[in-house]
């Protein structure tokens, strides 16, 4: 059964919506898109909060093969450079990864 993952974090201060929406059309988006785990990938900016309580900035959307799977593939040669660039953009210290199943 596929599995989705939710992944939730902040960018770092000097970057731009503009910049990593850069990064995320031309390298994230469609390396991710590529990798035999990925089943689908989507990146959203957040606008807001309802309750006007502190939010991410960034919500990605995974579906995926399963967990494990997703896992090493961040670790793979082909993923390497969203690796190294992701840092640039993304604030590590606010990364929160959730992992799903579909009640059905």
């Amino acid at each position: 059964m596929p599995t989705r993952v939710f992944t939730m974090y902040n960018l770092r201060p000097e970057t731009s919506i503009q910049a990593f929406r850069k990064f995320s059309l031309e390298l994230d988006q469609p390396t991710c898109a590529r990798m035999p785990a990925c089943l689908r990938f989507e990146v959203f900016v957040v606008k807001g909060e309802g309750s006007n309580k502190p939010f991410f900035q960034i919500v990605e959307d995974i579906e995926v093969e399963s967990w494990e799977e997703w896992q090493e593939t961040t670790k793979s040669p082909a993923f390497a450079r969203v690796s190294e660039a992701w840092p640039l953009h993304g604030d590590a210290s606010s990364v929160v990864s959730i992992f799903c199943e579909k009640i059905e």
